[in-house]
């Protein structure tokens, strides 16, 4: 009772702008181990290191890639390479974000093409908004791969699956989430 309790004073803190999800998360695990949910060796355990890992090197590629002039370049060849055209740059950043979330976590594809996605709505003269939900949808929508997301290599070897499998059922989700969002964001957030 004490967890569900915590979680929802800080769901209910976080909601309501008291606290930052953040600082709200921090004082629920501590809450957790105060009211004894759980030691502090089951918490430290609970810890998955390496996507930590992965997200800390992913945000120094980042920082790297605007730093050095890397993101505006990449974004300057993106808009080339569409000619200028607003919709098809979105929608390139969209399916190269899903791609590469494919080959590394979700999280590192959308803190990398991030950058990659300002800077081509900045060089437009466009409003960032679409090309920031275009990186935060398409990096979350990872069909093809058993490796691009935790939850596909859970059930990967448990399931029986096999790589076709995937991209046999993954391809057409993809291409159904990657049709809504282009339309969606067209709607709700224009350029």
């Amino acid at each position: 009772i004490y967890a569900i309790v915590i979680m929802l004073v800080m769901v209910t803190v976080a909601a309501l702008n008291i606290l930052s999800i953040l600082s709200a998360a921090m004082a629920a695990a501590m809450a957790m181990i105060l009211f004894r949910c759980c030691t502090t060796n089951e918490a430290r355990r609970a810890v998955d290191w390496r996507v930590l890992i992965v997200i800390g090197a992913a945000i120094g590629i980042g920082n790297a890639m605007e730093t050095s002039g890397a993101a505006a370049a990449i974004a300057n060849g993106v808009i080339s390479m569409t000619d200028g055209n607003d919709w098809l740059t979105l929608a390139f950043i969209y399916l190269v974000t899903m791609i590469c979330t494919e080959m590394i976590t979700n999280n590192a594809a959308a803190l990398i093409m991030l950058s990659v996605a300002i800077n081509a709505a900045e060089t437009r003269g466009l409003d960032q908004t679409p090309f920031v939900l275009a990186v935060m949808i398409a990096a979350s929508a990872s069909f093809l791969s058993p490796f691009g997301y935790q939850t596909n290599l859970m059930v990967y070897t448990v399931g029986g699956y096999r790589m076709s499998d995937y991209m046999r059922f993954g391809l057409p989700l993809s291409l159904i989430v990657f049709a809504t969002a282009m339309v969606v964001i067209g709607i709700w957030f224009p350029f």
